[in-house]
């Protein structure tokens, strides 16, 4: 009977696991994605070469050179699944972004973003070929992930510092602010907010802060964090005015002082710190029609750039 049992159980294992693998299948079959079945016959060695070298592959294409195939590979099969979140693959991958010679300082900004304090990262030198300065860039990457993993209550993996930095830095949402304009990084400007919808975002922006109150009225605007990293009071400064659609560039600029006035108008005064491209755009409800834009900072390289547009006006 026991026998018999088991047999049934088995049986119904196999069937489940058919069916998944079925509906897998379809799945990839639709959304056309890399499939490779006779990935769970080689050794754990082998699987780890195999997903090393796949993990290199988006940064050979020009396009989407952010990206990242660990955000499909999962789809294949459990084990893809179960090694998708390995340090393994994911201490590379942070690192490789580190040292990039294109957006390496930007991934640094991140980086900094996310420690308790002021800690030298010079010893991440950018990509030489250097076997010395990859095992000391390595050593330093790793001193501060320790760093960064003990303010955090559970800890967190180089996947949970990728995704933070990326979330966070390098792809990330804020509030848009049309204006026509001529801007530069490094250039501090000042403005009269009074539309409703610019009073919302300024009175958002400073309850974020560690000393709203003060922050609001002329006093220094001390910098809170969210979620363990460092939140400045930031907008995104659209100088295309009306023209608002994904791929435009924009300006992201820092809020660095505020006097607020009886019924929310405030005078602020903005420092231009990035450029970046707009992705996604959408309206926030009950906020008097405030954009809100998905946007990829740009590397300090294309930060020379300017914008050139009308001259600016108060809004």
């Amino acid at each position: 009977m026991i026998h018999i049992l088991k047999k049934s159980l088995k049986g119904r294992k196999e069937k489940r696991e058919s069916s998944a693998s079925s509906t897998t299948a379809m799945l990839i079959h639709k959304l056309n994605l890399p499939y490779f079945p006779q990935f769970e016959q080689f050794n754990e060695d082998i699987r780890k070469l195999i997903l090393s070298f796949v993990a290199e592959a988006p940064q050979k294409i020009d396009e989407y050179q952010q990206g990242s195939l660990v955000a499909t590979l999962p789809l294949v099969n459990k084990e893809f699944s179960n090694f998708a979140t390995l340090d393994y693959f994911w201490e590379p991958i942070l690192r490789r972004q580190l040292l990039s010679k294109d957006h390496g300082n930007l991934w640094k900004e991140g980086l900094r973003r996310i420690l308790p304090h002021d800690i030298d990262m010079s010893g991440i030198n950018d990509d030489t070929g250097n076997d010395n300065d990859d095992n000391e860039s390595s050593r330093t990457l790793e001193r501060i992930v320790q760093t960064i993993s003990e303010q955090f209550e559970n800890g967190l993996t180089y996947r949970d510092i990728y995704r933070k930095v990326f979330t966070t830095h390098v792809y990330f949402d804020a509030p848009v602010f049309m204006m026509h304009c001529h801007l530069k990084i490094g250039e501090i400007y000042g403005l009269h907010m009074f539309e409703q919808r610019y009073r919302i975002m300024i009175h958002d922006l400073m309850n974020e802060c560690e000393n709203p109150i003060e922050a609001s009225n002329g006093g220094k605007i001390r910098i809170g964090r969210k979620d363990g990293v460092l939140n400045p009071p930031v907008l995104i400064h659209a100088c295309s005015g009306s023209r608002l659609v994904p791929g435009v560039m924009a300006c992201l600029v820092q809020v660095v002082w505020v006097n607020t006035y009886q019924f929310g108008t405030a005078d602020v005064r903005l420092l231009p710190i990035a450029w970046v491209r707009l992705d996604r755009l959408w309206i926030r409800r009950n906020a008097s029609n405030l954009y809100y834009a998905k946007a990829y900072r740009l590397p300090i390289k294309s930060n020379t750039a300017t914008t050139t547009n009308t001259t600016t006006t108060a809004t």
